[in-house]
């Protein structure tokens, strides 16, 4: 049974490959997926998924979305298991199998655990600071705990009833914090938890509010079975405001989806066609790039903004992806900046 937090966890799942002929992953959200890819990677042709939640990527993608992706992940020989609640794990010094609270049994030599975050708050709650029920450092919009003179920011910080599991919140927490102790003003108003699925080939992806619906706004859904691509905006009711939104198969649309829906750009008449037409209005993707603000962030993992890159571009001489990339050092992380 292994956790992966450290390099000698990922140095200890890879030994243990070698031998193993059966993975099981609990956690059916975005680095669950990419452990089950990397096990079937390492040689391990029999690979399974285990998600409590009734649907994969739960935070990210509707059922819609989910049933599609697990279509892809079975012609990848990857078996997902929803709905499903681990009961006991069999085997005394090796992992043999495990029950589950249906009565089920699989068995396996690999047991892989992904299955969310737990905020390392022992050292807070030793203090004395205020955590939230569920763990997490309770601060408000400064960051400030309930002691003025101590900060808490990244996965052990609670915003809002909030844990961020993604690396750009804690860049911006701690910018924050650092404008602060520099005698500035600076309030952290949330995070846009936007996200691409990026290793397992397989394009997945959602922007703004993925799940919005009813009398808040109007939909529209592309679905081909055939292909495995499913796609799903949300939009205002008046028309003129990206809401949010879900791609499972073809996300090439989703950067510049991404940027309508938080720079509040406006939509062509037919909402249709930033699905539908994404490929053929391909040309047209210059236009709107020019359109972004200065501000717009191209490059969440490293804070990257357009102007960032316009200014590498003309004041630094920077002329090719790998002179910004060095300049500005947008796409040195995810890589996912590197499309634009």
């Amino acid at each position: 049974m292994f956790v992966y937090r450290t390099i000698e966890d990922l140095n200890m799942i890879w030994r243990h490959a070698a031998t193993a002929k059966t993975a099981v992953v609990i956690g059916g959200g975005l680095l669950g997926l990419e452990a089950a890819k990397a096990c079937l990677d390492l040689g391990i042709k029999d690979t399974h998924v285990i998600e409590f939640a009734p649907r994969l990527m739960p935070r990210q993608i509707d059922e819609a979305g989910s049933e599609i992706l697990i279509q892809k992940l079975k012609e990848l020989d990857i078996t997902t298991h929803t709905g499903k609640n681990t009961a006991a794990i069999l085997g005394n010094e090796t992992i043999k199998g495990m029950i589950f609270t249906d009565g089920t049994i699989l068995s396996t030599d690999m047991l892989v655990i992904s299955a969310g975050i737990k905020p390392r708050d022992e050292l807070a709650r030793a203090c004395g600071l205020t955590v939230g029920p569920r763990g997490g450092i309770v601060v408000n919009d400064h960051m400030t705990t309930n002691d003025e003179h101590i900060f808490a920011i990244g996965e052990c910080a609670l915003h809002n009833s909030m844990i961020y599991g993604l690396v750009a919140p804690g860049y911006e927490m701690a910018d924050v914090v650092a404008t602060q102790l520099a005698g500035a003003a600076k309030e952290f108003a949330g995070f846009d938890m936007s996200t691409k699925l990026k290793l397992i080939g397989i394009d997945v992806a959602s922007f703004g509010d993925p799940f919005i619906s009813g009398d808040e706004a109007r939909t529209i859904v592309y679905r081909d079975n055939h292909r495995g691509i499913y796609k799903r905006i949300n939009f205002s009711n008046d028309g003129k405001e990206l809401l949010g939104g879900v791609l499972v198969g073809d996300a090439e649309a989703y950067n510049m989806l991404l940027q309508i829906c938080k720079n509040k750009m406006a939509l062509p008449p037919d909402p249709m066609d930033l699905i539908i037409k994404a490929k053929e209005g391909a040309a047209d993707a210059g236009a709107g790039v020019v359109a972004l603000p200065d501000d717009a962030l191209i490059c969440s993992c490293e804070g990257v903004t357009k102007l960032d890159i316009c200014n590498a571009v003309t004041g630094e001489g920077c002329e090719t992806v790998d002179a910004i990339k060095k300049c500005t050092k947008a796409a040195t992380g995810c890589g996912g900046a590197h499309q634009w």
